[in-house]
C-alpha cells in the first residue's frame, strides 16, 4: 500500500502530514527511551563487573578494552540521538516549510508566465488596428 494511502485507525480524521509527523516523534521517543535503557546497562555492567580496582600496581595501567567500547558507544549513539531530535523537531520542520514556500513561488510564477502568455495569444489572434504601427497609412 502507498504511503499517501494508509489508512489510520483513529476514529476522527487525521490528515497524513500531521500523521508522519507524529510518527517520526514517537519512533524518536523510542529511540531515546531504548538509548537510555541500554547505556545503563553498560555502565552498570562496566562498574560492577569489568572494571578493576585501582591499586598502586595498575594505576597508570591503560584503560581496559570494555571501557574503551562503552565510550565508543555511548559518544557515536549520543551524536546520533542529537541529529535524530534536530531532523524530528528542529530541521524537518523548516526544511519541509522552506520547500513549501518554494513550491508555492514557483506555482505563482507559473502562473503569471501563463497569464502573459494568454495575454499575447490574445493580441496576436486579435490584432487592434490601432495599436499597430504598420496598418497605420
Amino acid at each position: 500500500m502507498d504511503e499517501n494511502t494508509k489508512v489510520v485507525e483513529q476514529p476522527e480524521m487525521i490528515d497524513i502530514k500531521t500523521y508522519r509527523t507524529a510518527n517520526k516523534r514517537a519512533h524518536f521517543k523510542r529511540h531515546i527511551a531504548i538509548y537510555f535503557l541500554l547505556m545503563i546497562v553498560l555502565w552498570v555492567l562496566y562498574f560492577f563487573i569489568f572494571r578493576e580496582p585501582k591499586t598502586p600496581e595498575n594505576a597508570d595501567a591503560p584503560m581496559g578494552l570494555f571501557l574503551k567500547c562503552t565510550l565508543f558507544v555511548t559518544i557515536i549513539w549520543t551524536v546520533l540521538l542529537f541529529f535524530h531530535y534536530l531532523f524530528v523537531y528542529r530541521l524537518n520542520a523548516t526544511m519541509v516549510d522552506r520547500e513549501i514556500k518554494k513550491l508555492q513561488k514557483e506555482i505563482k510564477n507559473k502562473k503569471m508566465l501563463l497569464e502573459k502568455l494568454k495575454e499575447e495569444a490574445k493580441q496576436l489572434a486579435n490584432p487592434d488596428k490601432t495599436d499597430n504601427p504598420i496598418n497605420e497609412e
